[in-house]
């Protein structure tokens, strides 16, 4: 939902909102390093001081700067030097720019310099302009660069948004699917890891009961080859060699 920022901001009716041209591919996207916490500002349209607010930026380009018109703004946070604590940055992206003086004069700003600075504006009955806190600061602003990186959005969705919710949990459903299937199968493989070592230690048990006395015999070793003594030729045993 948006927020009706009418109430506290005029709208600059002495520029035009013609569409500018603009050549194929050319980057419309703007960034805005911090929007200042202490930024604060005086409008025709209210009778005292307010605090500058991230949900103001959107009106406050289209309708007191009139760059142009606003397809999205992403915000996010980021650390600032100067400020002990993150501070909320803007990615602004336009349908469209504006073939006006202040559109123009932002455009040139950027190309030149690569910054735009923002002090509000004044016309013959109407106004808003920046300032720090409650004080009358005549360089308070707000900063534009150029977003060099802006993520591409596309002009037509192919999908509405409830075909991608539906995809989404179809796609959490397989994720967990997959999941169990895994989990069942490190079970089944730690399962035959545990047979394979007790065959090992019942195999390496057998074969200490069957071993033959060497040439280095103990007690029970000389029991066994008394009572199973090797044949002396390799043939079948008499009974009287038993015996």
């Amino acid at each position: 939902m948006n927020f009706d920022s009418s109430v506290l901001f005029p709208v600059d009716n002495t520029k035009e909102c013609s569409i500018l041209d603009l050549q194929e591919n050319e980057n419309t996207s703007l960034y805005v390093p911090v929007i200042p916490p202490n930024l604060f500002f005086a409008s025709s349209e209210s009778q005292e001081s307010q605090k500058f607010q991230p949900k103001f930026l959107k009106y406050y380009i289209e309708n007191c700067m009139r760059v142009g018109k606003i397809r999205r703004i992403d915000f996010a946070t980021r650390e600032v030097p100067h400020y002990t604590t993150p501070q909320i940055c803007a990615f602004v992206h336009f349908d469209c720019l504006y073939n006006n003086e202040s559109s123009i004069k932002m455009r040139n700003d950027l190309q030149q310099t690569g910054k735009h600075l923002s002090y509000g504006f004044n016309s013959d009955e109407k106004y808003c302009n920046f300032q720090h806190a409650y004080s009358n600061n005549k360089n308070a602003h707000l900063l534009f660069k150029i977003n060099h990186k802006p993520i591409d959005t596309p002009k037509e969705y192919t999908r509405n948004i409830e075909q991608v919710m539906a995809e989404n949990k179809l796609l959490i459903e397989k994720l967990q699917e997959k999941d169990e299937t895994i989990r069942i199968l490190m079970n089944e493989l730690d399962a035959l890891k545990n047979a394979t070592k007790q065959v090992s230690n019942i195999e390496d048990n057998e074969s200490n009961l069957y071993q033959r006395a060497d040439g280095t015999l103990g007690e029970d070793d000389v029991l066994n080859a008394t009572i199973y003594p090797e044949p002396k030729d390799g043939g079948p045993m008499t009974i009287d060699e038993l015996m």
